[in-house]
């Protein structure tokens, strides 16, 4: 299967390219890094196949509106916070 073939059967099955996907799955286990452990963005970016943190800043904010301190900080709000007690 030459590499334009396999391309346009993985589109048709997935409704996707190979690339985006591939980005997809780097940039979910990105914000998994992010959001769960206290590693530099550096350090995250090149641990996921990012060239910087700048890369993978735009990344995230590409797939889910918000940038990595962003999201960091999210996670580490406690989900109690915010709730009227009786």
């Amino acid at each position: 299967m030459s590499k334009r073939q396999f391309i346009r059967a993985f589109a048709a099955e997935t409704g996707t390219t190979p690339a985006k996907a591939v980005e997809r799955l780097r940039v979910e286990a990105a914000q998994a890094r992010v959001q769960s452990s206290g590693e530099p963005i550096e350090q995250v970016a090149l641990a996921t196949g990012f060239r910087n943190s700048e890369r993978i800043r735009r990344a995230l904010i590409r797939a889910f509106g918000h940038p990595p301190l962003s999201q960091r900080r999210a996670a580490r709000v406690p989900s109690h916070q915010g709730r009227v007690s009786d």
